[in-house]
């Protein structure tokens, strides 16, 4: 039946005018790997029906492929563990133990820190350390859940268990934990807006009692450490005191002092620095040397070990008993004195702030400021350069003074902002074929190199090119044997002066109006004349009127 239609358009599904039928590529290789790429474009490079903006305006997908169905929305539901990752509720409690000794009546009150993990509805108990508590210390009990059942109801099912949850525990109430009653006192910001977030009221902070058996050793210690009179025994420095209070009194009090020594056999008068520590507890010294990276000193770790020092630093040899003989005390040991170990005098010359606090509020003696040790710096030795020997340039002599493997002067090249000035000069000769040549002096404000560079003309027989330089050109009065001769600059390039380079004699007849508008803005560093002289030029070439319109 189609095929008794004639081939006009409208009558047939195909476009009778397309003439391009080629498929479009898909494959291709990428860095040596075969990529399959998309299909973006339908045969002949025309647009898919997916694609068309038209073909979707036209067709609803809707009518060939029906109601796009969509999954139902399902609630996640997240688990305990994640939620509440690594977020724990601490309470601070306390519990009262009796103890089983006859000669102590009152209990011991044990101050713990809770902890309740909620990833898990594990809890963990510490009980942080205190000194001379007499008690193991540390984790109380392991991280666990942690059964409600007391050990009389005998062993239970897992299942059936009931176990202490996070909504039992609150300020003002109680724990048991495994044969202990802890009284929850008090709980950290988080766990309080964390538990009122949930409906529960925390109550308010309980006041924790003192542990009667440290109170007891406490007052203990400063019975033990106080002399007759009720004054501190620092201040009477160990007088009335035995070996065991002056280590409770003064147990980790170290007075620490920054001496220096300097050999006086040493040829170079190198000055060795010490730290003097002085222990209270029991009135010894030690001396540790302070070293600097690379500075040849084998490293010992102590000058003198800990020890009573005896007046005069030397050591007897017998050994006799350090208490019969007269050492160093703490008011020997001042900012600015000095003291004696083993031959060496040791000069004070600082010292820290626990020192300093400690003389003045224990034994009325102020501290001297620290003092000064470094010597002030001798002058830089200026070694005075050699006169030039004549071979060369006066850069190149100077290189062989500066270096033992003499170098080339290393090229100085211009900055994009050092704009040369540029002079126009001829030679001052009396052949006649010298006359027309010209040529253009260069000056670099920067470094102070002049470039001569002849200017080319046509049927002169002479090629134009850089004629001398770039480098410093001396000037014919300064003496060429001193390390500093005299060069040429601008203020000597005047128009009508004379420039003396390369063994030639050179006029200067022009210059550009930037070298006018260069010198002008400089008038402090050049003379009025040379401003003038250029000015002049400006006018009479006609530059100067052209740049003020």
């Amino acid at each position: 039946m189609m095929a008794n239609h004639p081939v006009l358009p409208g009558r047939v599904f195909t476009d009778p005018n397309k003439n391009r039928f080629h498929v479009p590529q898909t494959l291709g290789f990428r860095n040596g790997v075969p990529v399959q790429a998309l299909v973006l474009q339908g045969i002949g490079q025309e647009p898919l029906d997916a694609q068309s903006v038209q073909y979707l305006d036209k067709w609803d997908p809707n009518l060939f492929y029906g109601e796009c169905r969509r999954a139902p929305k399902v609630n996640t539901v997240h688990p305990q563990y994640e939620v509440y990752e690594n977020k724990t509720l601490a309470f601070r409690a306390f519990c009262v133990e009796p103890i089983a000794v006859p000669m102590e009546d009152q209990p011991r009150v044990r101050h713990v820190l809770l902890f309740y993990h909620l990833e898990d509805d594990t809890i963990s108990v510490m009980e942080p350390p205190i000194v001379n508590s007499g008690c193991v210390q540390g984790k109380v009990l392991k991280r666990h859940r942690v059964p409600k059942a007391s050990q009389d109801d005998g062993p239970k099912d897992d299942a059936a268990a009931s176990y202490w949850h996070w909504t039992d525990l609150n300020v003002g109430g109680s724990v048991w934990l495994y044969g202990r009653t802890y009284q929850l006192a008090s709980c950290d910001a988080f766990t309080r807006e964390f538990l009122e977030r949930h409906g529960i009221s925390v109550g308010g902070e309980i006041v924790v009692p003192a542990d009667p058996y440290t109170q007891e050793q406490t007052r203990a210690m400063q019975r033990q450490t106080q002399d007759v009179d009720g004054h501190s025994p620092s201040a009477v420095l160990y007088q009335g005191l035995d070996k065991l209070g002056r280590f409770l009194a003064f147990d980790r009090q170290v007075l620490r002092f920054f001496a220096v020594w300097q050999d006086p056999m040493d040829p170079m008068h190198e000055k060795r620095y010490f730290k003097v520590l002085f222990y209270l507890a029991d009135g010894t010294m030690e001396i540790q040397p302070e070293y600097k990276v690379n500075d040849g000193h084998y490293k010992y770790p102590n000058l003198l070990a800990r020890q009573l020092l005896p007046r005069g630093g030397l050591l007897p040899a017998d050994l006799p008993s350090f208490r019969d003989m007269d050492c160093y005390v703490a008011e020997d040991l001042q900012v600015g004195s000095e003291i004696e170990v083993l031959g060496r005098r040791l000069r004070l010359y600082d010292c820290d702030g626990f020192t300093r606090d400690y003389y003045a509020a224990r034994l009325g003696i102020v501290q001297p400021p620290s003092v000064p040790t470094e010597s002030p710096a001798p002058a830089p030795l200026v070694q005075p350069l050699p006169p030039y020997n004549g071979f060369g340039s006066p850069e190149d002599s100077l290189r062989s003074c500066l270096h033992l493997v003499p170098r080339r002067p290393c090229p100085s090249h211009p900055g994009p902002d050092d704009r040369p000035l540029r002079y126009l000069v001829r030679l001052n000769s009396e052949r006649p074929h010298d006359l027309a040549r010209r040529f253009v002096l260069s000056y670099q404000t920067r470094f102070g190199f002049c470039t001569i560079t002849e200017l080319g003309r046509r049927n002169s027989g002479r090629e134009g090119g850089r004629f001398f330089g770039p480098r410093l050109i001396e000037k014919p009065d300064s003496d060429p044997m001193q390390p500093q001769p005299e060069y040429y600059g601008p203020a000597d390039f005047a128009i009508g002066s004379t420039v003396v380079a390369a063994g030639c004699h050179f006029i200067v007849v022009g210059a550009d109006l930037y070298v006018y508008k260069y010198v002008s803005e400089r008038k402090g560093d050049f003379q009025e004349e040379l401003i003038e002289n250029l000015a002049d030029y400006m006018r009479k070439e006609g530059l100067l009127r052209r740049d003020s319109e």
